[in-house]
C-alpha cells in the first residue's frame, strides 16, 4: 500500500530520470525506476484507502504532503516522456537477464555432455561379464561419470532457477510502456485533488 509520501518520493526519482534523459538512453536501473513505479502505484483504490488512514491521524500531514504531490506531477508534466520514447525497454531487459540464461545454457551443455558420456559407458557395461577385471574399471568410470552428472543437474537446475526468479523479478521492464506514465499521474493527480477538496470540506463542517 503506497502512501503519499512514498509517491512524492518515487516520483521526484522518475522526475530526475526524464529530465536527464539523453540519446545514450537509459541504465536498466533507471528503466527499472520508472516501470517499478508504475507497477507499484497503479493500485489506485490502494493508495486512497491509505489515504483515508492518513486523513484520519494527521489530517495536516496529508495535506502538505498532497500539495508537494501536485507540485512533483506539474513537474512530470513539465518535463513529459518524448525523451524516453526511443528507449527499447524489452531490449534493455532481455540483455539485463541474458547473462543468467547463458550461465544456465552453459552449465547445462556440460550437464547433457556428461549424461551422454554416461550412458555410454553405462550401456558398454550391459555387454561386460561381471567378473572381469574390465568391468570393474569401466563401473568406477561410470559412478565417477554420474557423479559428475549428478553435481552438474543440480548446478543446472539452480542456474535455471535463478534465470526464471531474475525474469519474474523485474518482467515490468519489459512490459513497461512510456505512456503508462501518463496515464498514471493523471489518476494520481485526480486522486491529489480530491483529497484536498475532502480535506478542505471536512474543515468547513467543523463547528
Amino acid at each position: 500500500m503506497s502512501s503519499i509520501s512514498d509517491i512524492i518520493t518515487r516520483l521526484q526519482s522518475v522526475n530526475s530520470i526524464l529530465s536527464s534523459c539523453t540519446d545514450s538512453g537509459l541504465s536498466f536501473d533507471d528503466t527499472l525506476t520508472l516501470s517499478a513505479f508504475y507497477r507499484d502505484c497503479s493500485d489506485t483504490n490502494s493508495i486512497i484507502a491509505a489515504a483515508e488512514k492518513e486523513v484520519a491521524k494527521d489530517a495536516d500531514r496529508l495535506l502538505s504532503d498532497t500539495v508537494s504531490l501536485l507540485s512533483e506531477i506539474e513537474k512530470f508534466s513539465a518535463v513529459g516522456v518524448a525523451g524516453i520514447q526511443p528507449v527499447n525497454f524489452e531490449n534493455i531487459f532481455e540483455q539485463h537477464v541474458k547473462p543468467f540464461e547463458e550461465r544456465y545454457e552453459s552449465v547445462k551443455a556440460i550437464s547433457t555432455k556428461l549424461w551422454q558420456e554416461y550412458s555410454a559407458i553405462s550401456n558398454r557395461l550391459d555387454f561386460l561379464p561381471l567378473d572381469t577385471d574390465e568391468y570393474k574399471t569401466l563401473n568406477a568410470e561410470c559412478d565417477a561419470k554420474k557423479s559428475a552428472y549428478d553435481t552438474a543437474r543440480e548446478q543446472t537446475n539452480r542456474l535455471y532457477d535463478d534465470w526464471q526468479q531474475e525474469r519474474d523479478r523485474y518482467f515490468c521492464v519489459y512490459c513497461f510502456k512510456p505512456m503508462f506514465l501518463d496515464v498514471l499521474v493523471e489518476r494520481l493527480k485526480g486522486i491529489a485533488e480530491s483529497i484536498i477538496t475532502d480535506i478542505s470540506r471536512m474543515r468547513e463542517d467543523k463547528p
